[in-house]
C-alpha cells in the first residue's frame, strides 16, 4: 500500500487525518483535472458551448454507474451544502409542515433547514440521539417515534460529519416512505468511503460529494432525485434551461449555469478510474479500518473518555470520532497542527467536544503515533 502514498500530494511533514473535511486529489486524477483546464483555456466555446452536453453526459453516465442509477437523474453541483439548498428549497414546505431532522446534521446543513422552515412557518423538528447511541436499530426507533401526520419531509446524514455516525439509511428510508414524507440524504462522506447504491436506497433525494471519499478535485459533487421528484426542483439561478440532453427540470434547470470551470466535474471519471484500479474497497478501505481499530483502545486511553460506538454497525470503515475530557479546547486544533504537524478537526460540540480522525490510503501507522504522542502532551 506505501505506493499510494506517493500518489497524493499532501505535505509529507504533516500527519494529516483529515481527509474527511477537504479530502484529497490523486496525482493522475489532478493531472487530468489540469489537462481538462487547459483544454478549456485553449478552446472555452468547443468545451463549453460545441461539446458541453455531450461531456457532461459522458461524465453522468460513469458516476451512474458508480452510484447504480439513471445516468438523467444526476445533475452536479459544485458541493453537497449548495445542492442540499437546491433540494430544500425546490421542496413544497408549508406552513404548518414538520421537517424532521436529527441532532447529527451538518452545520450549515442544519442552519438551512432552520431558515427555510421560520420563513416558510413549519416546524424543524431535530431528534435527539444520545451518544453514545445503543445500535443502528435504537437510531430508527427514536425517529420513528417522531413521526406524525405533520411530518412532510425525513432529512437525515448518511454518515454524520462531527459524530461520525454511519446510520442505517435503508430503514431510515423505509420508514419515510411509509409515512408518505419525503426523503432527503446528506452523503457527502458516503460515495467511496462505503458502497452507495441508489436503486436499493430508494430515498426521494441524495445528495453526494466526489470530492471527499470518492478523491476527484474539488468543487464536484451531485443531486439525485427519484423520477417522482425530477421535474420539481430548480437551482438558485435560473439559466436557458435547454443544453442538456436531458428532459427533466433537473438536468435542464441545472446542467448550464453559466461559464464555470466544469473540470473537476470531467475528472471525476478519473478518480472512478483510480478507485477501481487500486480496488479500493476490496484493500484500502479494510486497510483504513483495520489501522483505526489497531489505535483505538490507545486514544481512548489517552483521552480516558467512553468510546461512541457501543456497536459495529455505526462505525463508518474510515473515520472515528473521539470525545474529549472536559476543559477548554478552542486552540486544540491549531496547537496540533503548528506544535506537531497534525491534521485533525476539533469540534465544540453540545453533544460534548470532539475530534475525528480521518485514515485514508495514504495514511499509515506513524501519522497516529504521532496524534497519540500529541495528545498525550497536550491533554
Amino acid at each position: 500500500m506505501n505506493h499510494l502514498k506517493d500518489q497524493f500530494l499532501l505535505d509529507p511533514e504533516v500527519a494529516y487525518l483529515n481527509h474527511g473535511s477537504y479530502g484529497a486529489c490523486p496525482r493522475p486524477v489532478f493531472e487530468a483535472y489540469q489537462k481538462f483546464q487547459h483544454e478549456l483555456e485553449q478552446e472555452p466555446a468547443t468545451l463549453l458551448y460545441r461539446e458541453f452536453s455531450r461531456r457532461m453526459q459522458e461524465a453522468r453516465t460513469g458516476l451512474s454507474l458508480f452510484l447504480n442509477c439513471e445516468s438523467d437523474q444526476i445533475a452536479f453541483v459544485r458541493n453537497v451544502t449548495y445542492g442540499l439548498n437546491m433540494v430544500a428549497q425546490s421542496l413544497k414546505i408549508n406552513e404548518g409542515d414538520t421537517v424532521l431532522a436529527t441532532e447529527h446534521e451538518y452545520g450549515a446543513v442544519d442552519r438551512m433547514w432552520e431558515t427555510i422552515c421560520n420563513e416558510r412557518g413549519a416546524h424543524l423538528v431535530r431528534v435527539k440521539m444520545p451518544l453514545p447511541l445503543e445500535s443502528a436499530c435504537s437510531a430508527v426507533d427514536l425517529l420513528k417515534a417522531k413521526i406524525d401526520p405533520s411530518v412532510k419531509f425525513v432529512t437525515f446524514p448518511h454518515i454524520s460529519p462531527e459524530t461520525s455516525q454511519l446510520f442505517p439509511i435503508h430503514e431510515l428510508t423505509k420508514i419515510a416512505r411509509s409515512a408518505g414524507a419525503v426523503s432527503v440524504i446528506d452523503g457527502a462522506h458516503a460515495p467511496g468511503q462505503v458502497p452507495v447504491d441508489l436503486k436499493e436506497i430508494g430515498a426521494d433525494f441524495y445528495v453526494g460529494n466526489c470530492h471527499k471519499w470518492m478523491l476527484s478535485p474539488k468543487g464536484a459533487g451531485f443531486v439525485y432525485a427519484s423520477r417522482e421528484h425530477e421535474d420539481g426542483i430548480r437551482p438558485p439561478a435560473i439559466s436557458w434551461g435547454n443544453i442538456s440532453e436531458g428532459n427533466s427540470s433537473l438536468l435542464l434547470e441545472n446542467d448550464w449555469q453559466g461559464t464555470i470551470d466544469i473540470s473537476s466535474i470531467l475528472a471525476v471519471q478519473d478518480a472512478i478510474d483510480f478507485l477501481n484500479k487500486n480496488r479500493w474497497f476490496e484493500t484500502v478501505v479494510p486497510r483504513s479500518r483495520q489501522l483505526i481499530s489497531e489505535f483505538n483502545e490507545t486514544i481512548l486511553e489517552v483521552t480516558g473518555m467512553d468510546d461512541l460506538y457501543l456497536h459495529a454497525d455505526l462505525q463508518p470503515p474510515q473515520m472515528r470520532s473521539y470525545l474529549l475530557p472536559e476543559g477548554d479546547h478552542s486552540s486544540l486544533h491549531t496547537d496540533l497542527f503548528h506544535r506537531f504537524k497534525v491534521e485533525v478537526p476539533v469540534f465544540l460540540n453540545p453533544k460534548g467536544n470532539m475530534f475525528r480522525i480521518s485514515v485514508q490510503a495514504y495514511n499509515d501507522g506513524s501519522d497516529l503515533e504521532r496524534l497519540v504522542n500529541a495528545l498525550k502532551e497536550m491533554l
